[in-house]
């Protein structure tokens, strides 16, 4: 009996260390493969990584619940919302003109928000942070770099970097932006805010280059944002300078007749025509119409969609405009409503809006400096992409992801989450 009961006892022991160590390394894997798939995010060459490491993640993520017996579930003040947009739009596929690829969409979004509870919960010490950071600025220096090496004055579209376009590469410098001024002027070591500075200069230089007006739009209000925000603001005088001179010389260089190399002879092309804005406001006109015939649930959650509906059917065009039942929706609110009906409309609306008002509690909320400057950056961040979205669909695939990812990060910053709905409209 005294030999059975010791063992019993001893047992007891080594079954706990075993779990706990097991633990560990479960934890330890999900951390790395969080930080393999966040930095291969813009990489599209790398797409094969990003799907591998998802599945391999979701099945870490899996192992880690039923060992500890709960979901890696950490409260913000956006689960609320969050869990009626996600509702709506599964009750909405059912009534998709095209279901199965409206449900393909819906497994890309829930995608996006595991992204987002896992790096809510497993990056959430400093260590996770920084090692995140230290990714997204790297990889932005990467991108911007590549971006810069195949600037053609005579093809706007020749810079897309790693991404599959210049629009995608408008959009990740947009979001990546406010991130690496936050980290140039609040990093926790000084090379990291040397280096982020240098990153930030490169891809501010990179998006002037693209020569989007819609991202000029965007990183207008960001610059402004920062320069406002920031309380070591000379980073931000210093990219938005820069910024202006490049843009001025490029501007005179196209009223002038100076011969630049690679242009065949002519000089660089600024976009000063009005048929895009045009061609915008009719995208808009054909789907206020539609929204009215389908207001409810819409035609199908997905961005293809509107190009499966309306692509083949015939269309009358004026002279000076071009098709947009072939062009797909270019205003993130509008597609929503399209395609998920005015409620789901309403209701990104409010996930949105409840978004930035939670980064701005963490701006406001700030202890120390790195706090402030990083809650500040991806506050920024989060309404430079808004406007971005304004104007191109471009919260889709990866840089939906790279969008949950920012806001997981921005609340970690928040040192009080709201406990009610009176708190944030």
């Amino acid at each position: 009996m005294n030999v059975l009961g010791s063992a019993s006892v001893d047992a007891t022991p080594v079954s706990g260390q075993f779990t706990g160590a097991a633990s560990r390394y479960v934890t330890a894997a999900v951390r790395a493969l969080l930080w393999i798939y966040v930095a291969s995010l813009p990489f599209r060459p790398l797409l094969f990584v990003e799907r591998h490491a998802f599945i391999l993640l979701l099945a870490l993520l899996v192992g880690w619940s039923l060992v500890h017996k709960r979901l890696f579930w950490k409260p913000t003040a956006l689960d609320i919302p969050l869990l009626a947009y996600v509702s709506w739009i599964a009750l909405s596929i059912p009534f998709a003109q095209f279901p199965a690829y409206s449900l393909k969409e819906f497994g890309k979004l829930l995608q996006g928000i595991v992204i987002f509870y896992a790096v809510l919960y497993f990056l959430r010490d400093a260590a996770g942070r920084r090692n995140l950071l230290y990714l997204m600025v790297g990889t932005t220096g990467l991108i911007s770099i590549y971006g810069i090496s195949q600037f053609d004055p005579a093809n706007q579209q020749a810079m897309r970097s790693f991404l599959p376009a210049e629009v995608w590469l408008t959009t990740y410098l947009v979001l990546l932006i406010p991130l690496c001024v936050g980290a140039s002027s609040a990093g926790e070591r000084p090379w990291m805010r040397w280096v982020a500075g240098g990153v930030a200069a490169s891809a501010i230089i990179c998006l002037v280059l693209v020569r989007s007006r819609a991202g000029a739009v965007a990183l207008s209000a960001e610059l402004v944002l920062m320069a406002w925000l920031f309380r070591r603001w000379k980073h931000v005088v210093f990219a938005t300078v820069s910024a202006l001179v490049l843009m001025g010389a490029l501007w005179l260089v196209s009223l002038s007749n100076v011969t630049l190399p690679g242009t065949n002879g002519g000089t660089i092309p600024m976009n000063k025509n009005v048929g895009s804005i045009i061609h915008r406001f009719d995208i808009w006109k054909f789907m206020l119409g539609e929204i009215q015939k389908h207001p409810v649930v819409g035609i199908g959650y997905g961005k293809d969609n509107f190009l499966l509906v309306y692509g083949q059917e015939p269309e009358e065009v004026e002279p000076g405009h071009v098709r947009v039942k072939n062009a797909g929706a270019h205003n993130i609110v509008l597609y929503h409503a399209l395609h998920v009906g005015i409620p789901g409309a309403l209701l990104f609306v409010w996930l949105m809006v409840r978004a930035v008002k939670t980064l701005w509690i963490g701006v406001q909320g700030s202890s120390d400096q790195h706090s402030y400057g990083m809650a500040a950056a991806i506050f920024v961040a989060v309404i430079g992409g808004l406007i971005r979205f304004q104007f191109d669909l471009m919260l889709v695939g990866t840089l939906a992801v790279l969008f949950w990812v920012l806001l997981a990060v921005g609340m970690l910053y928040v040192p009080k989450q709201p406990a009610t709905a009176n708190e944030l409209i």
